[in-house]
């Protein structure tokens, strides 16, 4: 495969940056727009799962997240300060047995930092004004001037302008319910920082991520509920010593219907999106990137939607199940949060199915990194 293809991606988030990194590292030289002036530095993506760190090691990323990042190692679920369920991270058949923490922002910045190491710098305040497909895409910048690429893939989000120029369809629902996050420094936790703690409360629930020490050595942490106002509605005896950020938010479930025109792509939140449960949209988005690296190497990028598209249809039933458990109510919750949880979690293969999920281990292995030619 010729590494003179002219490609170009739209949008530097997480997916595109990691896009860039993997088919820099296989020789091509992409270039990379955002039509933000710089990165948000309040998103909603918080965890690095094992797949990631995976995928990114050999391009020596992993290890720089890893020195950013705060691991848990466990996680428990409460009832009326009662533990329900517990799951020791540890049981992760992996030598990334735990789950990462760290802001999307700053897993960006690292991305962003590498791409620059090895020559290549995001163009900012640029955006794709059109899109034409085909075997030879013309964009058609912001500024005006159009340019014929051999590839084009948006990474620009649920919104994607790439998405829309190719007339791929994006069915699915929007959830009507509002969830709250909160990222806060908080006064005497009830466990330690590597704990993470789903609290069941009346009629929501709230979970609680930590997120490790700040500059001062103040340990940090985002609530999420499951309504919106989230400060109001946290569990009982939490005491709050700060708030760095708060915010409502909505929830969708959806998947585009192919995730190519021609030789244009789409991955991540422009190709699928679903509920921030256990962590996978951010993650997903990057193991479509590094398999759509890999897929043009190869010379088979024309297969991305048939390997892709179910891998995401399987982590939105998923994700849709947990959220619609976390809201449940009345007898169906007592049940499953009484009787349920208690039970399964003491069961093995429930616990290995949870660990598999939350390390991501239930998408099929990246070829690249099982084979002797990786």
């Amino acid at each position: 495969m010729s590494k003179d293809k002219k490609i170009l991606i739209v949008g530097a988030g997480p997916v595109g940056l990691a896009c860039a990194v993997e088919l820099q590292r296989r020789g091509f030289k992409p270039r990379i727009i955002d039509q933000n002036a710089e990165a948000n530095p309040n998103s909603r993506a918080l965890a690095v799962n094992t797949r990631t760190l995976d995928l990114m090691e050999p391009s020596g990323v992993s290890p720089l997240l890893l020195a950013a990042g705060h691991q848990l190692h466990r996680a428990v679920m409460l009832q009326d300060k009662t533990i329900k369920a517990r799951f020791d991270f540890k049981h992760i058949p992996h030598k990334y047995n735990f789950l990462l923490v760290l802001p999307q922002h700053e897993t960006e910045v690292i991305l962003a930092r590498h791409l620059e190491q090895q020559g290549i710098t995001v163009e900012r305040n640029l955006g794709l004004a059109s899109l034409v497909p085909g075997d030879k895409p013309q964009a058609t910048f912001t500024t005006g001037k159009s340019e014929t690429f051999d590839i084009v893939i948006g990474t620009d989000g649920s919104h994607s302008v790439v998405r829309k120029a190719l007339g791929i369809d994006y069915p699915g629902e929007s959830d009507p319910n509002v969830f709250g996050l909160a990222d806060v420094t908080i006064d005497n936790p009830q466990f330690p920082d590597d704990t993470a703690v789903i609290t069941f409360l009346h009629p929501h629930a709230a979970p609680y991520i930590p997120m490790g020490p700040d500059k001062n050595g103040i340990g940090t942490g985002r609530y999420i509920t499951t309504v919106g106002d989230c400060l109001n509605h946290l569990p009982p005896g939490t005491k709050i010593k700060s708030v760095i950020w708060q915010t409502d938010f909505r929830i969708s479930f959806r998947q585009a219907n192919t995730y190519q025109n021609g030789n244009c792509f789409i991955a991540g939140d422009a190709a699928h999106i679903h509920s921030p449960v256990g962590g996978r949209g951010m993650n997903l988005g990057i193991e479509d990137a590094c398999w759509l690296a890999w897929l043009i190497d190869q010379g088979r990028e024309q297969e991305f939607t048939a390997l892709r598209h179910p891998v995401a249809k399987h982590v939105l039933k998923f994700t849709y199940n947990f959220t619609q458990l976390a809201r449940a109510q009345g007898i169906g919750r007592w049940l499953a949060v009484n009787v349920g949880l208690p039970l399964l979690s003491h069961l093995p293969f429930v616990q290995k199915k949870v660990f598999y999920m939350l390390s991501a281990q239930d998408t099929p292995a990246p070829p690249w990194l099982t084979t002797p030619q990786a």
